[in-house]
């Protein structure tokens, strides 16, 4: 066995943490890959992994040889990807993030007809609903909603969402429907945030072209974007969220609409990539595709 497949499964384990559950991943025995792991380590003659009855850790060793083992791959991934033809037979894995909500209601849905043109690839999703560092995380691209901090990266703008304020039936029974700006000051909004630090709950509104804020109560603070919707369905409190996110929960009267004239500002889509420059080709061709599914 040659040392790439080596290295490929050593980064499998540290990945993972398990030898089984790297086998599982890369569908070989575990003894595969505790051997290839043995013969990297026989080659180097350094031990890469603390080993225990239930998980392995990188030792020093293993942690130096692990990003140059993912920078070599790297480059070598790059390197047989401008030799692919242009037939569209593209292979190999493709790493993305966004957040799980709008994988579940816009991706996935389509994501059958990329493998239809592309059955040699294979998606990573991280379904993160905070922001990470696409270079630091190995990941491909992300595709984020609202405004971007300035960074070195690319951003592709994608088109805006449009918001909505939504309550559940059992809320307004339970609470009433809010009708005025005013009446917001006896319900309770949905808390969203990152950290679920002790924050002012605020519902935004876009007034004369600013964006304007009402402090509001909140019975629950949630950091995920499925959280939020299922507190919302379960008459907990109002929530501001994309359109595409919960129109069939508008179809069915699993949510109401409310306070229309009153919505905040529509939300930018973007895909976030570190730079074309070496990008593999399905890399960029997915880009183009998520794109076109995104904007539609």
């Amino acid at each position: 066995m040659d040392k790439i497949e080596c290295m490929r499964r050593f980064i499998k384990v540290a990945e993972s943490g398990n030898f089984s559950t790297a086998a599982d991943q890369l569908g070989v025995p575990k003894s595969a890959v505790s051997m290839s792991v043995s013969k990297l380590e026989t080659h180097l003659r350094t031990r890469l992994f603390h080993r225990s009855t239930r998980r392995v850790t990188l030792t020093e060793s293993g942690s130096r040889y692990l990003p140059e083992c993912q920078r070599i791959l790297a480059e070598l991934d790059v390197l047989e990807s401008q030799f692919q033809d242009d037939s569209g037979q593209l292979s190999g894995d493709i790493i993305v993030d966004m957040p799980g909500r709008l994988y579940a209601s816009m991706v996935a849905p389509r994501l059958h007809e990329w493998f239809d043109t592309h059955p040699k690839t294979r998606i990573r999703l991280k379904g993160a609903d905070y922001r990470i560092d696409p270079i630091s995380e190995r990941v491909d691209c992300v595709i984020r909603a609202g405004t971007l901090e300035d960074s070195e990266l690319i951003a592709k703008p994608l088109g805006d969402f449009t918001v909505v304020n939504c309550v559940s039936p059992s809320y307004i029974e339970r609470f009433g429907k809010p009708e005025t700006l005013a009446d917001l000051q006896d319900h309770f909004l949905v808390d969203y945030g990152f950290s679920l630090q002790s924050t002012s709950a605020t519902f935004e509104y876009l007034k004369d072209g600013r964006n304007i804020e009402i402090a509001m109560k909140s019975l629950v603070s949630v950091a995920t974007t499925d959280a939020y919707l299922t507190t919302c369905l379960n008459g907990l409190g109002i929530i501001q969220v994309p359109l595409h996110g919960v129109k069939a929960h508008l179809a069915d009267g699993s949510l109401v609409s409310i306070l229309e004239d009153f919505t905040s500002a529509p939300l930018p889509l973007s895909i976030v990539y570190p730079s074309k420059q070496h990008m593999p080709k399905r890399v960029r061709e997915f880009i183009d595709w998520i794109g076109g599914v995104l904007n539609n």
